[in-house]
Formats: structure tokens, sequence, C-alpha cells
């Protein structure tokens, strides 16, 4: 059971304390999880990598500068919906800015709401919306930091090998055949099944640590980790 501050995310509150040692790490971190997802939405909306990677450094510039981290509160929700709804307000305020800029050299003036429409006609019937491709970007990304601390732990642990063997049956937990890993292995089939559970209930472990940083509370893991695996389903 993990433990859970009920008014505070212990991740974004210590970003948010710029006067604390801990703040510079937290805030790293968050920009590790969140940066790509926010890309992908601002690429998704400008069909430009320059103006959306331009885009985040300035939003997350502008979250700094203007101490917005303290703002977020967890009882309005989870940190994923108070920063996209963040964003999607800068960018609007972005993109109202530059239309201002232009007045004067002759261009046209659009809105933003034509500016979107025109978007969506552009884009396949099939594609992602902007919200979709960063739900799915946050949930890999999520996976990936576990992945990546899982894999540290049992290369500290001098397990690595077994790890890279093991780590393709994480989700997979019916019908598997350990024969021939426990043979790579050189351990018997069960203990290759009983490594994999070992390996499965600790993947499961770190993935609800991970989501417990921007949540308040245990039921707010459950629901973004429904979350995370529903992104892959659009």
């Amino acid at each position: 059971m993990l433990h859970f501050e009920t008014t505070q995310w212990t991740l974004v509150v210590a970003a948010a304390d710029q006067g604390s040692a801990e703040a510079q790490q937290a805030l790293g971190q968050l920009c590790e999880k969140y940066w790509q997802p926010l890309f992908e939405y601002a690429r998704r909306r400008s069909r430009d990598e320059a103006t959306a990677s331009d885009s985040v450094q300035a939003f997350i510039a502008s979250l700094i500068e203007k101490d917005s981290l303290k703002v977020a509160d967890a009882e309005r929700g989870k940190f994923r919906s108070f920063l996209i709804v963040s964003f999607k307000r800068f960018l609007s305020q972005q993109f109202v800015y530059f239309q201002a800029q232009k007045r004067g050299g002759g261009q046209p003036v659009i809105s933003l709401d034509q500016r979107e429409e025109g978007e969506r006609k552009m884009e396949p019937a099939d594609s992602l919306t902007a919200e979709q491709e960063f739900q799915r970007q946050w949930a890999r990304t999520v996976l990936q930091l576990v992945m990546k601390q899982l894999e540290e732990e049992y290369r500290e642990q001098d397990k690595l090998a077994q790890f890279q063997q093991l780590k393709p049956f994480i989700a997979r937990e019916k019908g598997q055949n350990y024969q021939s890993v426990a043979d790579q292995l050189e351990m018997t089939a069960s203990a290759a099944r009983m490594a994999t559970s070992r390996l499965r209930d600790r993947f499961r472990f770190l993935l609800r640590q991970e989501i417990a940083q921007t949540v308040a509370s245990e039921q707010d893991v459950d629901e973004e980790i429904h979350e995370l695996f529903l992104a892959f389903q659009v």
C-alpha cells in the first residue's frame, strides 16, 4: 500500500517549492515525464516540430517564472489534467499574441477556432486528436520510466540477463512456454515462472509508485492506470 498526503502531490509540491533543495530534481522529473507528451500535443496542433518544441520550452519556462505549479491543487483533479488545460490556455494566448504581431504586416487575423477546424480537415480520418496523442505519449513515457527503473534494479542485482529474457513476459500472463527461457537462464521452468511472477509484481508496484507522485489517492492511481492502458486502445 502506498502512502499518500491527501492534500499534496509529492513530486509537484517539491517542484513548486523553488527554495528547496529537492525542487530542481523534482522539476527535472516532471519535465522528463511530460515534455514528450506536451510536444506531441503541440505538434498535432501546429504540424511543425520546431514550433512545437519552442512552445513546450516556453510553457515550461512560464510555469517556472510565474510559479504556476503552486496553483496546482490535488483536490481539483489530476496533475496531468491541470497540465494539459494550462498548456492549451498557453497555446491559445501564444497564438493570439503572434496574430497581433502580424496585424501591421497585412496578414489576416484567423481565430483559433478557425485554425483548429482547418487542422482537423488536414488530418486523416483515422488520425489521433491532439488530446489522444498527449494521452498515448504520456502512457508510453510512464511505461518507459518504469521499465528503465526496473532494469536498473536488476542490473544492480547482477540479474540483467534474467531481466532481458523475462521482460517480454511482463504483459503476457497466459499461454507462456517458460522452458526455452529457462534453458537460456540455466534454471528450471518452474523457477523461470516464479522469477517472472516476481518481475510482474515489481513492475506493478513501480508503476503505481510512479503514478502516485502526481495524484492524491489510491483511487486516483487506479483510474490513471486504467486510462494509461486505454490510451493504447484508441
